[in-house]
């Protein structure tokens, strides 16, 4: 079982408080985000152009990676460098090998589709078949 934080390995970035921006709509802690406008939503990015920025935990609120955020509140965003290792969500229908690269979808998550050897977000440090679903699934990886 994964562990029960965003921030695996590594102190990211965290862009909160003054800098903190509402959500756009409802995100769970290991999205991987976009930050525009005074907002946050699930990246939308192709996958040329995803900045490894992820919501994190609120654990200075007593929540835990399982509480969402809904539209309007302020999220917690960690700003990742290579190396440091997220828990970050893929899609239902994706089985991931350890040691596969990955990149940005189009709604927050993690997957092997457009991948190419200029197209990498992250790396999968443990294998996770989510092809039978029922929805997205955590995994672990490093940013590459």
């Amino acid at each position: 079982m994964a562990r029960r934080v965003i921030a695996l390995l590594g102190t990211p970035i965290v862009l909160d408080g003054q800098d903190a921006r509402a959500a756009s709509e409802a995100i769970t802690p290991g999205h991987l985000v976009h930050l525009s406008a005074g907002a946050v939503a699930k990246n939308a990015d192709d996958a040329a152009n995803v900045a490894p920025n992820f919501a994190l935990e609120r654990d200075e609120m007593g929540k835990d990676i399982d509480v969402a955020y809904a539209v309007g509140d302020q999220v917690k965003v960690g700003a990742f460098h290579a190396g440091q290792r997220v828990n970050a969500w893929i899609p239902s229908g994706e089985n991931v090998t350890d040691g596969d690269y990955l990149t940005g979808d189009t709604a927050g998550r993690l997957t092997k589709t457009g991948v190419s050897a200029t197209v990498r977000l992250a790396q999968a440090v443990e294998s996770v078949n989510n092809t039978a679903g029922p929805g997205d699934a955590r995994l672990r990886v490093v940013v590459i």
